[in-house]
């Protein structure tokens, strides 16, 4: 079996940084239905944007803020409900604000999606790792 050529390693020249709503946005829980809190179910999805051409990394903040009060509960963080002995989730919409990381590698784009064709267990060296003791403490986006 043919093994997958490996992508080289990420290099993060700053740390990550938590990008918050432009402005003020609503600070209040919501719970989470039964269907989506369900405990099989809690894991976070990772997404990888890559962009053909160079784009400003502010243009790319300014907007993630300006989506963000429109969609604040993405800005928020998971917790357990204060009033259920059950584990029951809630989101607590407190603008706390999403992590955007920035990271650059020694390919072109054309290079990085000629490799990226087929799946690729070297493709996760492309996802930041967000240092948290547990599911409850990695932010939401």
């Amino acid at each position: 079996m043919l093994s997958s050529p490996e992508l080289p390693d990420c290099i993060y020249e700053h740390h990550p940084t938590l990008v918050h709503p432009i402005t003020p946005t609503p600070h209040h829980t919501l719970y989470l239905s039964n269907l989506d809190d369900q405990k099989f179910l809690r894991f976070s999805i990772k997404y990888l944007y890559a962009f053909r051409k160079s784009v400003d990394k502010q243009a790319l903040k300014h907007s993630l803020s300006r989506l963000l009060v429109h969609y604040y509960p993405l800005a928020g963080r998971l917790r357990r409900c204060l009033e259920d002995d059950d584990h029951k989730l809630e989101i607590h919409c407190n603008g706390e604000g999403a992590v955007f990381a920035e990271a650059s590698m020694d390919l072109s784009a054309d290079e990085f999606l000629q490799l990226a064709r087929k799946p690729n267990r070297s493709l996760r060296k492309l996802l930041y790792r967000v240092e948290a003791p547990g599911f409850l403490d990695i932010p939401l986006l």
